[in-house]
């Protein structure tokens, strides 16, 4: 058996039914658009060309693209900085008498508004012909201001206390998963380092997202298919039906067995190793750590990166979800048999409003199962 299918076989088998037609209504895409709290939709209907809304998992590609024309040049050019908050769905309509208002668990998804968060406008494109201008705002994440350089370090703590102590010197209260929390940190320095980058690479360390939402900091494992808060998310069916085009693909981690990482010993004064997963053919990590705990910390992220990447399933729906979002847990019937089994997490959602009409563009990854992190164990010194 290769190391591919030995991942692949440790991950949960899923069972989906593709049930009957989701539709029994006419739908209409329907949007709203505010600029600094005001109700900017029905000026920008005639023009629209296209809006495009980017929700990504580590809040660094949350962007909002909107296009309209200018063929009259009647449209003034917009100021960066405004807010803009969006909202985009659905509109269900009968398609036959007896006329009636039909439901989410008629159509299989919700219908009317769902708000997709605030924006800011961040670049104006003028460009023709025919004339368009096109709006690029992005989320607003608290973490990129915090760009101040600082000196510090810490002994003997735990995750959760060093994100505590950062969160509270910019004055937001902070949410860590306890389990991650509880991650004992002997040794951490931030040289000439902001906030964000240190917070970033910690979570990099752990394999953790960071990203401050509402006022809050939050910290939590890539992994798991829930909030930040601990609360789990439904998984949303997708059948084959569902979907206009799909991509899947297969990624040889054959080279990989393992993930090793270096670290200074103290008490032999040599470089020694920890590895995650298996020994034979493992992947090599270029930073030397302070501690034995910060390489296996490192070596056991990197790990659960790897394995998550052997397979990865793209799928663009029809029907417009604005439902979806990252960390959702996804699960899918009509296609090959291994990619119906498969436990899958939405990781990015493209949702594309135009004259074709309403889309949303899935990109997901395998699940893993929580508490499965691969074997670990020490090697040999330098």
């Amino acid at each position: 058996m290769s190391d591919t299918d030995r991942i692949a076989a440790t991950l949960p088998k899923v069972s989906v039914t593709a049930g009957p037609a989701r539709t029994g209504a006419h739908l209409t895409p329907i949007w709203r658009v505010t600029v600094n709290g005001q109700d900017v939709s029905e000026r920008i209907r005639p023009r629209l060309v296209s809006l495009t809304i980017t929700d990504d998992r580590i809040n660094e590609a949350d962007e909002v693209e909107l296009c309209v024309s200018d063929d009259d040049g009647a449209v003034a050019l917009p100021s960066t900085g405004d807010t803009v908050t969006v909202a985009i769905g659905w509109r269900a309509e009968p398609l036959a008498a007896p006329y009636r208002q039909y439901s989410s668990d008629d159509i299989g998804f919700p219908v009317g508004l769902v708000d997709k968060g605030s924006y800011t406008v961040q670049a104006v494109e003028y460009s023709g012909t025919p004339d368009t201008i096109t709006i690029r705002a992005r989320a607003a994440n608290l973490v990129d201001s915090w760009r101040g350089l600082r000196d510090q370090s810490w002994h003997g703590t735990t995750v959760g206390a060093i994100v505590a102590s950062i969160a509270k010197r910019n004055g937001v209260e902070a949410t860590v998963e306890k389990e991650v929390a509880q991650r004992k940190v002997k040794h951490a320095d931030q040289l000439s380092e902001s906030d964000a980058s240190f917070l970033r690479r910690l979570a990099h360390t752990y394999d953790c997202i960071c990203t401050v939402k509402a006022g809050r900091l939050l910290f939590s494992q890539r992994r798991k298919a829930r909030t930040a808060t601990g609360k789990e998310l439904p998984a949303i069916v997708i059948v084959r039906g569902d979907g206009d085009q799909h991509r899947w693909a297969r990624a040889d981690r054959d080279a990989y067995s393992g993930v090793r990482a270096w670290y200074n010993n103290v008490k032999t004064g040599q470089r020694s190793a920890v590895i995650a997963g298996i020994s034979g053919r493992a992947k090599d990590l270029r930073i030397t750590y302070a501690s034995q705990s910060d390489a296996l910390a490192a070596a056991r992220a990197e790990w659960l990166r790897v394995q998550r990447g052997i397979f990865d399933f793209e799928i663009t729906l029809a029907y417009g979800r604005a439902d979806v979002m990252p960390q959702r847990p996804a699960r899918v019937a009509g296609f090959k048999p291994q990619i119906d089994a498969t436990p899958w997490v939405v990781t990015r959602v493209r949702h594309s409003l135009d004259g074709n009409g309403y889309t949303s563009h899935l990109t997901l990854e395998t699940e893993q199962a929580e508490g499965v992190e691969g074997q670990e164990g020490a090697e040999a010194e330098d």
